[in-house]
């Protein structure tokens, strides 16, 4: 072999060994950014639920001083057993944090004064409900205390904002300089390959030329229509994140805004009815009307809540959420909603629990307005291999040329939940009969890779 193919060949491979030497410094500095993005997130995680914890209690308390009905306090019992433990958690995921820690403090501090009082607003109230008697004073100290609390966590939600933030420039800065010394090296051992290739096979004929010309062409347009997939895969899949948090911020905004005024206008109409001498019997009927209509206005700003972002299912879990929405989609449609869950997935990843809720109430949304189904029935069951959920109906079925249309986006939805968690996702007609399974599955293998 010529001398100068041997100094080309020694130039071509240590340009390869520079080029795999960036890239596995490029991998190492991604996996290491990616470790903190993901701690970041699961503070976030951690603090949103510690709010959603706390934002129950508050609701349980005042629901029960409103209706004197002892079903509100459920979710407030279990808000008092499980904030200290949100708390914990937060804590250890930021022990070398000592700003954190003493926010952490803090929160626990004002936490457990706000769980007092609004204990305390419930022992001086022994006749809760419309007509009766509520600690008014006790309960606007508890939610003052509630919205310092808040304000904590809101002020640390945003710092983890910024923190991502600040992890994603310095993410890319690398990533641009990496990717460049890397296009650089790709350059030139492409350039240099290609010489030897001159060097080497100067007899091969111009048709071979040109097939390998196009045989390049399709393998670099075979890489972009695969790079361009992967990220609008992830795009789908950030859209979806960021519609669950603006959900559940526009819920907690509702929740916080809306109905402490409404509270506020009800204890001031009882205070009026209550007060009205037995003459004015006009202004009681309106006076009637109007807290029916309020009573009215509560139960809609409840359903728009719940529509935005479940209580039940960060509450109570993923079974009881199920079952509230089956028997609320029965008492709008009219049509029978079976579920058979043999357990309550209380140990469900939230992350897998709101993807299966989400898949459930976009399936029964298709069945009331297409399906002309009769009954339906939903199966939420835990195999060896992971979870299993199932929306069976008995109606006219659904065409394989609608699933791929365009504007299909409840399909294309539900199918990018399945595939941020790992699972996997189909629409299929029954073995006998008339109808559609929608099935989603998600193995058991992926629930360390969800709670990292």
């Amino acid at each position: 072999m010529p001398l100068h193919v041997r100094i080309v060949i020694v130039i071509s491979i240590a340009l390869l060994v520079v080029n795999a030497t960036l890239l596995i410094i490029n991998v190492g500095a991604t996996i290491d950014s990616h470790a903190q993005y993901a701690r970041s997130y699961e503070i976030k995680r951690s603090l949103s639920t510690f709010q959603s914890v706390i934002t129950a209690a508050e609701s349980g308390q005042r629901g029960y001083l409103l209706t004197g009905q002892t079903g509100y306090l459920e979710p407030y019992y279990v808000a008092m057993r499980s904030w200290r433990s949100e708390l914990e958690r937060l804590r250890t995921l930021t022990a070398d944090n000592a700003a954190r820690q003493k926010d952490i403090a803090d929160l626990e501090s004002f936490t457990a004064a706000a769980i007092s009082r609004l204990k305390a607003t419930i022992s001086r109230s022994p006749q809760p409900g419309p007509n009766g008697t509520a600690d008014v004073a006790g309960t606007e100290q508890a939610t003052a205390t509630m919205d310092r609390v808040r304000g904590i966590v809101d002020r640390m939600m945003a710092e983890e904002d910024a923190r991502i933030e600040a992890q994603r420039r310095e993410v890319l800065r690398d990533l641009l300089v990496a990717g460049g010394l890397a296009l650089l090296t790709t350059v030139v051992t492409v350039a240099v390959l290609i010489g030897l290739n001159k060097l080497l096979r100067k007899y091969v004929r111009d048709r071979e030329t040109a097939e390998n010309a196009m045989l390049q062409a399709n393998q670099a347009l075979n890489e972009q229509v695969e790079q361009r997939t992967a990220e609008l895969t992830e795009l789908s899949q950030h859209l979806i994140r960021v519609s669950e948090e603006e959900k559940a911020r526009l819920a907690r905004e509702l929740h916080d805004t809306l109905g402490s005024n409404l509270t506020a206008i009800n204890m001031d109409l009882n205070w009026i009815q209550r007060r009205l001498p037995e003459g004015v019997r006009e202004v009681k009927e309106r006076l009637q009307r109007a807290l029916k209509m309020l009573g009215e206005t509560v139960e809609l700003k409840h359903e728009v809540i719940e529509g935005l972002r479940p209580s039940h299912l960060d509450n109570l879990g993923l079974a009881f959420a199920m079952r509230s929405h089956c028997r609320e989609f029965t008492r709008r449609t009219g049509l029978p909603c079976e579920l058979d869950v043999q357990e309550d997935f209380d140990d469900l990843d939230p992350a897998w629990s709101i993807a299966f809720y989400r898949i459930a109430q976009e399936s029964l949304t298709n069945i009331a307005k297409h399906a002309q189904a009769s009954k339906v029935r939903i199966v939420l069951a835990r195999e060896d291999g992971g979870v299993r959920l199932r929306i069976i109906d008995d109606g006219v079925g659904v065409a394989e040329e609608a699933l791929s249309k365009p504007k299909s986006h409840g399909v294309v939805g539900m199918r990018e939940r399945m595939r941020q968690m790992g699972g996997r996702f189909q629409i299929r007609k029954p073995e006998e009969g008339t109808g559609t399974i929608v099935e989603a599955f998600i193995p058991a293998t992926n629930a360390a890779a969800l709670s990292a």
